[in-house]
């Protein structure tokens, strides 16, 4: 009697471990596909968009593409500007909906994709105008979206491609980047709201600091804009880390 309980006690455990690595394997399998999906689709995204925009990279401003934002905008009019940074396959539109979650999980195009777009903080002037504007983008694992900023944490990138570009329809701009860092999601780098401009100015004397290496860029509060991109880092492990880039506004 009791080798039969054994027996089964046996026949269960092989059961249940049967069970578990199924569904585990099952569970890798459609993540596998979930992932190759989304870099299909994104691919498919990156080529439509070169073929709406004409888009390449490009060395200088006197080569900067002339996007169709008319076109843009038939197909999303959250669409406000389109970055380029040079060395990464950063190439998108920017666009900037109604909170900061929706295209977190969805495309220039309003199409689901986890991979998300390049988008404007909510609260921001669509025009660039406001003295920090926060763009957002996804860490990704093959580089799309924003995840190349981690090549800026290193000054030799940095040197080699010491700005980046935003187009958009009313105006064309050069972003001098001035500060390259890892810091925590919600730290004191996370503004962009300030009293006044002596407020404005201790925020940029902090944040240079806390670069990984310095610029010669100059800033003048009383006039400058600057552009903040903001992407998940996945250098100490921490869930909240997140790289911050800053960059001053020139108009081209």
């Amino acid at each position: 009697m009791s080798n039969n309980i054994k027996d089964v006690k046996r026949k269960s455990i092989k059961i249940l471990f049967l069970f578990v690595f199924s569904s585990i394997l099952i569970i890798c399998i459609i993540n596998i596909i979930k992932y190759y999906d989304a870099v299909n689709k994104q691919e498919e995204i990156i080529d439509n968009l070169i073929d709406i925009g004409e888009v390449e990279q490009v060395e200088d401003s006197d080569k900067l593409p002339a996007i169709d934002f008319d076109k843009l905008k038939n197909i999303n009019s959250d669409i406000v500007g389109w970055i380029i940074m040079e060395g990464t396959q950063v190439n998108y539109p920017i666009v900037q909906g109604d909170n900061n979650s929706y295209y977190l999980n969805h495309s220039y195009d309003k199409s689901y994709n986890s991979y998300g777009s390049i988008f404007m903080d909510y609260r921001s002037n669509n025009g660039f105008s406001d003295l920090n504007t926060f763009l957002y983008g996804h860490y990704t694992g093959n580089g799309s979206m924003f995840g190349e900023l981690k090549k800026y944490m290193k000054q030799s990138f940095y040197e080699e491609h010491p700005f980046f570009y935003i187009l958009t329809p009313i105006e064309n701009y050069k972003v001098e980047i001035f500060s390259a860092y890892t810091d925590d999601a919600l730290s004191s780098s996370y503004n962009i709201e300030f009293d006044n401009l002596n407020d404005y100015q201790t925020y940029l004397e902090k944040i240079k600091l806390k670069s990984r290496y310095s610029t010669d860029i100059s800033i003048n509060y009383n006039i400058d804009k600057i552009i903040s991109l903001y992407s998940c880092s996945h250098e100490s492990g921490s869930k909240t880390e997140r790289y911050f880039i800053h960059g001053v506004i020139r108009k081209i």
